[in-house]
């Protein structure tokens, strides 16, 4: 009897073991699946996969998202807000090919050793995923969109014959976190960017000319703002078409955009019109920018589809708040917009590509 009852202990200890288990399992998936849905940016969405699952699941050594990405739409946002802290190569984007030699259908994850084929496609930069992976499709409106991975280093962590409920409800949030994520952060560019040329919008200048001259205003330093305006234009569509012009006007808006620092400010304010602020930059530095961006304009080469080369100028107005003045008037921004607009029409009145400077009254 007492060999029997020594027995039934060890049985209910390792049951209850196996409870707390069970609980610590299921707490920690649902710490991950809260924090996912309340996330709104796929750089964050990344780190609480990446790092989330490791730190809350011992043996776990590494997590990586594959997800289709033919227009390297996602690899954009995430390099857009990608932090320090975000982990190498923990998005991969994966072909619709190799996705399909991933899984069959019916889709379901899939757990066992690593091989050579797998770790360099799913973990390149990971190598403690040398032992076993457990990798969850991504489904999403019936299609499949990627794949969750977990990487270990011990061969027996991941084995086919472990249960897959958990990881299966996990990669499903995941699936429909990648797309709310991708969804809310193009609502948030759509909002604030030109479409044509993937810079900021004039909605996103305004806003940010507010916010700049505001930072001018408690001295903080110069403030330089530009507008420029694309020579000719209108015979360009006329001549060439309008699918010329808007190949154009992208090139130029990549031109302008090339040296900007963080801080720079550069958008579309409509038509054939870009306008610049530079903060922390004095007349003179200003003035050698926009010069500068006029002959890279001017210098560049502009083909169009019939093969011919065009001649692609600009003319640039600019002006500059002087720390410390105080002859802008009761509107600073206004000013600053109002001289810059002269200044231009003073360029392409004296013969375009040029940059002209408006000088302080």
């Amino acid at each position: 009897m007492e060999q029997g009852g020594t027995t039934l202990d060890q049985e209910w200890v390792k049951l209850r073991n196996q409870l707390r288990d069970n609980e610590r399992i299921w707490s920690g998936f649902r710490e991950i699946e809260v924090r996912m849905i309340g996330s709104h940016s796929l750089t964050n969405l990344l780190s609480i996969l990446t790092e989330g699952i490791p730190e809350t699941f011992p043996g776990i050594e590494c997590v990586s998202l594959a997800c289709i990405d033919p227009e390297y739409e996602m690899m954009r946002l995430i390099d857009t807000g990608a932090g320090s802290s975000l982990r190498p190569n923990c998005f991969v984007a994966i072909s619709r090919q190799e996705l399909d030699a991933l899984f069959m259908r019916p889709w379901r994850p899939r757990l066992g050793p690593v091989n050579k084929h797998l770790h360099s496609l799913l973990f390149a930069e990971h190598p403690n995923a040398t032992g076993s992976v457990a990798l969850a499709p991504l489904i999403r409106r019936g299609e499949l969109i990627g794949s969750l991975n977990q990487g270990s280093r011990d061969p027996h962590h991941f084995v086919p014959s472990t249960a897959t409920d958990l990881l299966e409800h996990l990669a499903a949030v995941a699936a429909l976190c990648v797309d709310n994520a991708v969804n809310h952060e193009r609502l948030k560019l759509d909002g604030l960017t030109d479409a044509l040329t993937g810079v900021s919008n004039r909605r996103f200048f305004e806003r940010r000319l507010v916010e700049e001259v505001e930072r001018w205003a408690r001295q903080v330093g110069p403030l330089v703002g530009m507008l420029v305006d694309v020579d000719f234009f209108k015979q360009v569509n006329d001549q060439y078409g309008h699918q010329v012009g808007d190949r154009v006007l992208r090139q130029i808006a990549s031109l302008l955009g090339k040296d900007l620092r963080g801080s720079d400010v550069l958008a579309r304010y409509g038509g054939e019109e870009f306008v610049l602020l530079l903060p922390g930059t004095t007349a003179v530095q200003g003035f050698a920018i926009a010069d500068r961006l006029r002959a890279n304009i001017e210098q560049s080469t502009f083909v169009i589809p019939e093969g011919l080369d065009l001649n692609i100028t600009v003319s640039i107005g600019m002006a500059c708040l002087e720390p410390g003045a105080d002859s802008y008037g009761p509107d600073p921004a206004a000013w600053l917009f109002r001289h810059v607009d002269a200044a231009l029409y003073e360029a392409k009145q004296t013969g375009r590509n040029r940059v002209v400077r408006a000088q302080p009254q």
